[in-house]
């Protein structure tokens, strides 16, 4: 038996801070656009770095954007997703510390540019066996 169920907003938050990747998904030249990053939850918001000059630099500052990520287990048929939406800032003056410690990005090349994305609004799903739902 498969059970689907929505997360608490603290479940949500945890879920989201031991993962650190996802996907910001956003509006270019009105289109939909989607980029996988790495990310990290420092505090009540969502890090993320994009090198300056991109195309993702110009579409989220100060837009409105969603964020997404999850983990799934095809074997067990179970898994979970978050999605966070609001407003996107650059964050600019030095880094805070504790988000320099936390947020490794993997693509190469150097990506200056931080954003932030606080996490007011948060929902999320987990499908799988019942006995999952305290794992979430």
């Amino acid at each position: 038996m498969t059970d689907l169920a929505a997360l608490t907003p603290a479940q949500c938050r945890r879920l989201l801070g031991e993962r650190g990747i996802g996907r910001a998904v956003y509006t270019e030249h009105a289109l939909p656009a989607v980029a996988t990053m790495n990310y990290a939850v420092v505090g009540e918001r969502l890090w993320f770095r994009t090198a300056q000059g991109t195309a993702l630099e110009r579409a989220v500052d100060d837009a409105v954007i969603a964020f997404n990520a999850d983990s799934v287990d095809a074997a067990r048929r179970s898994g979970w997703s978050v999605t966070v939406s609001g407003r996107c800032r650059r964050v600019t003056g030095p880094e805070p510390e504790a988000v320099r410690t936390a947020l490794d990005t993997w693509a190469p090349g150097v990506r200056e540019v931080l954003f932030a994305l606080d996490l007011a609004h948060v929902t999320g799903r987990r499908i799988g066996p019942p006995e999952l739902a305290s794992a979430s």
